[in-house]
């Protein structure tokens, strides 16, 4: 990736809806914001309030670095540009000269709001007369708290709204604005397009639906969107659902015929590998000060452990038909719930179900798709698809699930056979993508509507460490650069799986490229050398970690029957 590619934006979609009014006074120089959940007309359509493109930005009202205040709602009418700075910053100082060119040829149809984070007036008032060296005239606004920038979920520096004669957001630009013609394209957007405010954003207050918030989801209405990807809550005879009931089908077992270890049971690695074999796959997670193993030997005759760590419940799922690991915290309504296989598949993937209500969940989505919680998701927790001799050797204290079960089962036969080398699904999927084999190994990243696949070899292509953006996240996409370079084959099937986990490579505001130097995952910034826990371990930023992103291993068909629209990663030739 080139140095510049960091820079670069994508829409910000936010996760929750806020209304904002911010008051600014020099005694007090920023009241709490209220958080409500309100919506507001323009042009006869209810616009929701938000962050996110197509909503209404929130109102807010500020004083400018010569006492001025000035309330965003003033500027309706004309296209804003509200851009986040702050003087430590180099690539915010970078574009003002070009935000103020943007602002003297506007003519009075464009302004440019700069609301400085966090700084004290001296600071600022020093930059402006001694370090600049144009004279900005644009508003220049106060945030000395950094309440709003923190109640707008700005992470990367510079961001900037843009928002059109509504007032609604057109375009969210993070990091730096490369030229003005880059800006002027940003106003004609602005100027000639009227955003087209999906239906499900356009509802009456109280229609928009957290999908945790158990309550919420409990009183969402038919119609009411309750999907991670847009889905609308459905009621046929009484059954709340949000996928088509007849697309839920039976893999033949009944429920709980593939039976959920309960009470699972552990032993250490050295007595593990009396019967485990180094290139046999396990997941590992490390969790609430605990380092587990599952052999999907084991997993492939049970799929669901119902778990705890130290008094925790944590839930544990494996889906052979998708090669899909992943953990949940199994909390309902605060209550600690335990889970079972239902005996159903959609779109191929393990369907579960939860001991308090028996409503269905979709493994991969971590979201209830039928039953009294339809809507609801449970939080996912990072875990590892390894080789147990690449787990062993990075976590030698590690517990390993037992094969004393409880249950009868050939432990070292998998029933699928040959079924993750090659072939088409068993079961009908909703995609018929073509652009990868339908069992190559992917890493997906779900992010506001967006959706992006890494392939497995793809990844290694790319020297085993990619840095991307996907919506407001920007992506470190590495490889373990310690894992021997034999266990990645290529990417073609599960059996060629090399230990790869996906960042958030945003520090402190700063946006990090990462590269690979001498097996060491180096930050070009800083210079500091990281962990592939995301654990800075020396230099500047010694100590700070990266946000890890809940990434599993899986087979092509099953990412892109979940995610259709989704972009695939390539690596450059």
């Amino acid at each position: 990736m080139d140095k510049t590619r960091w820079r670069k934006y994508f829409p910000l979609v936010a996760v929750a809806l806020i209304v904002i009014v911010a008051i600014v006074a020099l005694e007090d120089p920023f009241a709490e914001s209220p958080i409500v959940g309100a919506s507001s007309r323009s042009d006869g359509v209810d616009i929701p309030t938000g962050t996110a493109v197509g909503q209404r930005l929130p109102d807010f009202n500020l004083v400018t670095v010569d006492g001025k205040e000035i309330s965003s709602s003033d500027f309706r009418g004309k296209v804003v540009f509200v851009n986040f700075w702050a003087t430590w910053c180099p690539f915010c100082v970078d574009e003002m000269p070009d935000l103020q060119r943007l602002f003297d040829e506007g003519g009075g149809d464009v302004v440019v709001l700069g609301i400085n984070r966090a700084e004290s007036l001296q600071k600022q008032n020093e930059f402006l007369t001694q370090e600049l060296d144009i004279e900005i005239t644009y508003p220049l606004l106060l945030d000395p708290s950094d309440n709003l920038a923190e109640a707008f979920g700005v992470r990367v520096m510079p961001t900037t709204f843009i928002l059109d004669e509504r007032g609604v957001i057109i375009q969210v630009k993070l990091g730096q604005f490369v030229n003005l013609d880059e800006l002027k394209q940003a106003i004609e957007k602005a100027s000639s397009t009227q955003v087209e405010i999906p239906p499900e954003k356009a509802r009456a207050k109280g229609s928009e639906i957290d999908i945790f918030d158990l309550e919420q989801v409990l009183m969402a209405k038919e119609g009411d969107v309750v999907g991670k990807r847009g889905e609308k809550l459905m009621i046929s005879n009484g059954v709340r659902h949000i996928v088509p009931l007849n697309k839920i089908l039976s893999g033949g077992p009944p429920p709980d015929g593939i039976p959920p270890i309960e009470n699972p049971k552990y032993i250490s690695a050295t007595e593990a590998d009396q019967w485990l074999g180094d290139d046999e796959f396990v997941l590992g997670i490390v969790y609430e000060d605990s380092t587990r193993a599952y052999p999907l030997k084991i997993l492939v005759w049970h799929e669901i452990v119902n778990d705890q760590f130290n008094g925790k419940r944590l839930l544990i799922t494996y889906c052979p038909l998708c090669f899909t690991g992943i953990a949940f915290k199994p909390i309902i309504g605060g209550e600690a719930v335990t889970f079972g296989t239902s005996g159903k598949l959609f779109n191929s993937d393990l369907v579960m179900y939860d001991r308090k209500t028996r409503s269905y969940w979709s493994q991969i989505t971590g979201q209830a798709i039928r039953g009294e919680l339809a809507g609801l998701a449970v939080e996912k927790v990072p875990l590892d698809t390894a080789r147990w001799g690449d787990w062993k050797r990075t976590h030698p204290e590690t517990q390993v699930l037992s094969q004393d079960t409880g249950f009868n089962r050939r432990y070292g036969q998998d029933p699928y056979g040959g079924y993750y080398v090659g072939g088409d699904p068993i079961f009908p999927v909703d995609s018929d993508d073509s652009r990868l084999p339908p069992k190559a190994i992917v890493y997906g990243v779900f992010e506001g509507g967006l959706s992006k696949a890494y392939p497995e070899g793809a990844v290694a292509e790319a020297g085993g460490i990619v840095n991307d953006v996907l919506g407001s996240l920007s992506l470190l996409v590495v490889q373990d650069p310690d894992q021997i370079t034999e266990s990645s084959r290529g990417g073609t099937s599960a059996v060629s799986n090399r230990v790869t986990r996906i960042f958030d490579r945003a520090v402190d505001g700063v946006i990090l490229e990462f590269e690979i130097i001498d097996k060491k995952l180096v930050d070009k910034q800083t210079g500091s050398q990281w962990s592939f826990e995301g654990v800075a371990l020396s230099g500047p930023l010694a100590g700070k970690m990266l946000t890890r992103l809940p990434s599993t291993p899986e087979f092509w068909f099953a990412w892109s029957s979940f995610n259709p629209d989704t972009e695939i990663f390539q690596a450059k030739p």
